[in-house]
């Protein structure tokens, strides 16, 4: 699964996030699957939108969700998002690592035995106007 994220964020955004997260995961639910969060802008939370994604994470893992591969892209302050999102996702027993692009992301999760529906990546990168490498 492929997911683009914009920061920054608040509860509503997280809640926001977790509605297009379900609909685009529900086809999977119950097996084990893995997904590409691309991260884009200032992704940082606040405290109560912290607690809150763990908490939503955390459910989305019992549903199948085993591996969180984060790219973190155009941030002014990409270490300080990476030390707030290492810390809420060790809290969800879900498997993370980061990225600085697309295409290490991509690699880690075929490495373990992922794949990506390669008409489901064209489209999500039309639509979000990038070009995978």
């Amino acid at each position: 699964m492929l997911t683009q994220a914009y920061g920054p964020w608040n509860s509503e955004c997280v809640d926001g996030l977790v509605l297009d997260y379900r609909g685009k995961s529900i086809n999977m639910h119950g097996s084990r699957w893995g997904d590409i969060v691309i991260l884009e802008g200032e992704s940082l939370l606040i405290p109560d939108a912290e607690s809150l994604l763990a908490e939503r994470i955390s459910a989305v893992r019992h549903l199948g969700l085993s591996h969180l591969a984060l790219v973190l892209e155009s941030s002014f302050v990409k270490s300080t998002t990476r030390n707030q999102l290492d810390a809420v996702y060790r809290q969800t027993g879900v498997d993370f690592s980061f990225y600085d692009t697309y295409a290490e992301a991509r690699a880690w999760l075929t490495h373990l035995g992922y794949t990506l529906d390669e008409e489901a990546e064209r489209g999500h990168f039309v639509k979000t106007k990038q070009h995978c490498q």
